[in-house]
């Protein structure tokens, strides 16, 4: 009945296990799937419009139009001004408009060909802000086509926005507005202090408990789970609160920073000069360039892949390759296979999406040589020992192995390293090529029965019928031990002090030879006490001449004599 308990209450934690983790590896998944996309937007849609063979028209420059740090909308450069000035010059009149104590009447004068927004009763006594030009719609995303009622369409657009925009900048610059918004803030920020304590509470009295780090190996007769999936479950469950706090506090200080104009504006200077660093500065590669954002999307991809890769093969492993009876070893090798496979067609299939041509990787390649050459050569030796071992398979998943002295089982063969559990449970991490360079003993290559020698040595005083049926006996008597083949007992030679036998037994299962061997020696001891059979030890027997023994002293020795006499008479 304990056992059946057990059993059930590790299956339905097991089943919890796979659930959470399912669920936190798509929440992560799906954070990270956002990023990269919502990264670089523009660079994913550039990188599938260079596979097309469309051609692009002249990008027109734009500046943002910004009242007291609000962005309202962009304007573009001119045959007379470029962007940058018409912008500081649009931005200054608004500037100064704010600060007068004109009513605000924000209107559009359509009698021009090029339609003027000012600010008054009529475009002449009134305060002139802009006009909107065909580039102001070529320029946008995606571009309006250029006609008589677009322009004046875009610019009632714009007097609108602008009015609202000033509007809500002198109502910013009033006292009750500051303290309304200082309050509002303060208390954002409290309540993110709040849900930030609040979820780290229960995440550690509710969450963490379900996955204790104590759990190092599953209950005899059950369905556990080791120590590697229970931490790897609170790992991913921390680091989603991580997240989750992170993005909590960016969105709070993202609130604040936006009720005040000076916050505000520098926000946006942050975002320019972040905009510049990581969008602007392009890495030529080919035909291609690339901006930081672009690569740091093309990483964030190929980590999504990676991480695809590794659940279709865990999925395959688990799923079809089990149920197939194949042995460990061949399905950690097919998996293996088609991971490199999936990685392989898959960074291609990226690199082609992000517009880059693998002919430009040339000098990647070459760089990529020098370092194998110089610091990467034991790395590149040991992901192609790894190879090896997949084709060759000397070891295997599952096999017990002996290597400088260590025993232990393979529990995983890895591109550059393979892991090795020991009887001790503890995990050595071994590199590949190791095993390719030195001698590896391997009880369960091909053919797991293993042999087992156990020296015995009694006295002479003992029969040796009798110790060899006894040895026998104990031999049969163990559960691990084989009935075929039989045990064997060899009288190998006569010792200075005893008969030097030695017992020779089977076993199915290598891992279990310390073990195999310990009970044995204790049974034989058991039964050679009980009939009175001696284990001798070590005896030796010293002869000494008859009469006087002759004694030479050196000189040193007689002077060291002579002078402590001397003193002992000196002191009588």
């Amino acid at each position: 009945m304990l056992s059946q308990f057990f059993d059930q209450h590790v299956r339905k934690r097991q089943q919890y296990w796979r659930l959470t983790s399912r669920f936190v590896i798509g929440i992560l998944l799906s954070v990270a799937l956002g990023f990269t996309i919502f990264a670089s937007p523009e660079s994913f849609a550039q990188g599938i419009k260079n596979q097309e063979s469309t051609v692009q028209e002249e990008e027109i420059s734009t500046e943002w139009i910004v009242v007291d740090g609000q962005r309202l909308f962009q304007v573009a450069e001119t045959k007379e001004l470029t962007e940058t000035r018409r912008a500081q010059g649009i931005n200054w009149e608004l500037a100064e408009l704010m600060k007068s104590s004109e009513p605000l009447s924000v209107r559009v004068d359509i009698s021009r060909y090029t339609p003027i927004i000012y600010n008054g009763s009529s475009a002449r006594t009134g305060r002139r802000l802009l006009s909107v030009t065909a580039n102001d719609l070529r320029a946008m995303n995606p571009p309006v086509n250029v006609k008589e009622d677009t322009l004046d369409r875009q610019a009632r657009i714009w007097a609108e926005n602008i009015e609202e925009g000033l509007k809500q900048a002198r109502l910013e610059r009033s006292g009750d507005y500051l303290l309304r918004a200082t309050l509002t803030s303060l208390a954002v920020l409290l309540g993110a202090a709040g849900l930030h304590y609040f979820l780290g509470y229960l995440c550690r009295r509710y969450v963490l408990p379900l996955f204790p780090i104590s759990v190092a190996q599953p209950l005899p007769g059950t369905t556990g789970i080791g120590r590697t999936e229970f931490s790897l479950a609170r790992f991913s469950l921390q680091l989603l609160l991580l997240v989750l706090r992170v993005a909590l506090w960016l969105s709070a200080v993202l609130f604040v920073v936006r009720q005040f104009r000076f916050t505000r504006a520098w926000t946006h200077r942050i975002q320019d000069g972040l905009a510049e660093f990581f969008i602007d500065q392009a890495l030529p590669l080919g035909e291609t360039s690339l901006s930081i954002a672009d690569i740091l999307a093309l990483f964030g991809w190929l980590g999504i892949l990676v991480l695809v890769a590794k659940i279709a093969t865990n999925v395959l492993r688990s799923r079809l390759l089990q149920a197939s009876g194949l042995s460990l070893g061949m399905q950690a090798a097919i998996a293996i296979l088609i991971r490199y496979f999936i990685l392989f067609v898959g960074i291609i299939a990226v690199l082609q999406l992000w517009g880059i041509d693998l002919s430009s990787l040339t000098l990647l390649a070459s760089a990529l040589g020098v370092g194998l050459g110089l610091g990467l050569q034991n790395i590149a030796k040991d992901i192609s020992s790894g190879l090896v071992l997949v084709f060759e398979r000397p070891i295997q998943v599952g096999d017990f192995i002996e290597l400088e002295g260590k025993m232990g089982r393979v529990d995983r063969i890895g591109p550059r390293s393979t892991d090795i559990r020991t009887l001790d449970q503890v995990s050595i991490i071994v590199p590949n090529s190791r095993f390719l360079e030195q001698d590896v003993i391997n009880w369960s290559h091909r053919n797991p029965l293993s042999r087992i020698h156990i020296p015995v040595g009694v006295s002479y005083n003992s029969n040796p019928e009798t110790v060899k049926a006894i040895l026998l006996e104990v031999g049969r008597q163990h559960s691990q031990v084989m009935a075929a083949p039989a045990p064997e007992v060899f009288l190998n030679d006569f010792g200075e002090s005893s008969f030097n036998f030695e017992l020779l037994v089977w076993i199915r299962k290598p891992q279990l030879y310390p073990q195999v061997k310990s009970d044995l020696n204790f049974a034989i001891a058991t039964a050679f006490r009980k009939v009175g059979i001696e284990i001798p030890f070590p005896q030796r027997d010293i002869h000494l001449p008859k009469g006087p023994l002759p004694v030479t002293l050196s000189e040193d020795s007689l002077n060291k004599l002579d002078k402590h006499q001397r003193w002992d008479n000196n002191k009588t």
